[in-house]
């Protein structure tokens, strides 16, 4: 009960110091654009070039048996770009900030959150472009009138805002974990960022989930248990759910040079999708108390 007691008094400390929250979010994104002519502009920019970068080589250059392949990599690659950025973003949220934390009492969990809060911001204007790509997409199918191909987005496109939401967590209990243990041991950041290259080929960006499952190269029975162990990851669940919600089913080939078709996009099964918002949850929660239980101690390492 104490333990709970210190826990939402933290909790009450850190909402009443929201102000300054919102102001070092926004030193965040002046420190990133300093000297920059075009600020934050930049932001938009990025996922406007990666857009057109994808769509031209898996449209046009090396294009697939997957209609508008270059949408569903867009759909997936943009909420990675996010959860990277956020958390290797995060490694240094209190490290480089040591000589403010010395002189000055605030919440220190502050720094890491609008570290998160910052990266969201360019993850929602990604969004807009994204939200563009695809209002151009929908508009295109209907014009053309084929029946195979859906002119509107599926239903699920109202459960967006759960999904950042789910997504925003992960990422800020995440970024609490890897900010507070990066005082104590600066190859924490080096870690992550091994870590996160081996995990974009772990997670279906530049593949989908059901070839996975469905995939020759597995027995049977180890294709079903590494099937499992992708959707008990809570980022594979994330990113196949942006899919899904906001792009159709469709046929695909089973993989390169494969002339086995298999349905893909086809979401990921509800009770994966609310255990692992129940994950990111957790993550957040613990991340939080993990991150207070050390926080006093930051100016004795430095």
């Amino acid at each position: 009960m104490g333990s709970a007691g210190t826990f939402l008094a933290e909790v009450r400390e850190a909402w009443r110091y929201r102000e300054l929250l919102n102001n070092l979010v926004d030193r965040e994104l002046q420190v990133r654009y300093k000297n920059s002519i075009l600020g934050v502009i930049w932001s938009l920019a990025n996922p406007l070039v990666r857009a057109l970068i994808l769509w031209l080589v898996f449209d046009k250059i090396l294009p697939l048996k997957v209609s508008n392949y270059s949408a569903y990599v867009l759909a997936s690659f943009f909420p990675w770009t996010y959860f990277l950025t956020g958390i290797l973003d995060a490694g240094e949220s209190v490290s480089r900030q040591m000589a403010l934390v010395k002189k000055v009492y605030f919440p220190r969990e502050l720094l890491p959150l609008a570290t998160t809060i910052a990266n969201l911001r360019h993850f929602l204007l990604s969004l807009g472009v994204l939200a563009l790509y695809l209002i151009g997409l929908y508009a295109f199918a209907a014009l053309d009138n084929d029946p195979r191909t859906p002119s509107l987005p599926p239903a699920t496109i109202f459960l967006l805002p759960v999904l950042v939401l789910m997504q925003t967590l992960l990422i800020g209990g995440i970024a609490l974990y890897i900010s507070a243990l990066n005082v104590f041991f600066e190859d924490v950041k080096f870690l992550m960022a091994v870590l996160l290259d081996l995990l974009f080929y772990a997670v279906p960006i530049i593949y989908f989930l059901e070839q996975v499952h469905y995939t020759t190269a597995l027995s049977p029975g180890v294709r079903g248990i590494v099937h499992h162990l992708f959707l008990l990851n809570p980022i594979t669940v994330i990113l196949v759910s942006y899919r899904s919600f906001l792009l159709p089913a469709q046929r695909a080939p089973l993989g390169p040079g494969s002339d086995a078709e298999i349905w893909v996009n086809l979401g990921v099964p509800w009770p994966y999708f609310w255990l692992a918002f129940a994950v990111c949850i957790f993550v957040f929660l613990s991340g939080y108390a993990f991150f207070n239980r050390r926080k006093w101690r930051f100016v004795e390492r430095q």
